[in-house]
Parts: structure tokens; C-alpha cells; sequence
């Protein structure tokens, strides 16, 4: 999946991959987020089953596809971590259900 963001007028671009999940409260996913003229920074977020529920639900009821609401959500909590703290390698947090669902 990919998934673009800005913050503070600066566009990310995140590119997020499954991960080995085996053995795995949740769902990872590797993202190496960057934006323009930096390297990326590479990291994993571990998405909440809860998280790929609503994603499948909404796409049911309100079209579009669960891929495209993982990754806007995935997006929503990269902007927030950015506008908190820059990121650093190997960073790791979880995405629940609420960057999922619109606000």
C-alpha cells in the first residue's frame, strides 16, 4: 500500500508492506515513510484485528476498498507521530480502529 500525508507543509509519501505476523497479537506491516530529499525512515506498525474489521466493514457498506481504509488510516497516525516527534529507525507503534474511522 501506499499512502501520502502532510504536515507542517511538508508532503510524506509511506510505502507499507505486510509483515511476518506469526505468533502476532497484530497485524504488522513494515513502512518506510520519507519525505522529499530525506531517506526514509523504516518501522512497523501493528494494526489492531478491531482496526481490519471496521476497514472491512466500511468498505462493505460505504464502498472503496478495506486496502485503501487501512492505508488512509495507517497515513492518519504517521501524520500524528510526525507532528509529536520526528521519526527514528525502527520505529513501532499500533494503529487501532479509530484511525480508521472518519473523525
Amino acid at each position: 500500500m501506499r499512502a501520502s500525508f502532510k504536515v507542517r507543509e511538508e508532503e510524506y509519501q509511506a510505502d507499507i508492506r505486510p509483515a511476518d505476523t506469526e505468533d502476532e497479537k497484530f497485524k504488522l506491516y513494515s513502512v518506510a515513510v520519507g519525505s522529499q530529499g530525506e531517506q526514509p525512515v523504516e518501522g512497523t506498525l501493528k494494526l489492531t484485528p478491531r482496526a481490519i474489521e471496521v476497514a472491512d466493514e466500511l468498505a462493505a457498506t460505504e464502498g472503496g476498498s478495506a486496502e485503501e481504509l487501512l492505508a488512509r488510516g495507517c497515513a492518519r497516525s504517521l501524520a500524528a507521530e510526525v507532528l509529536i516527534r520526528k521519526l527514528k529507525p525502527e520505529f513501532s507503534f499500533v494503529v487501532d480502529h479509530r484511525w480508521i474511522q472518519e473523525g
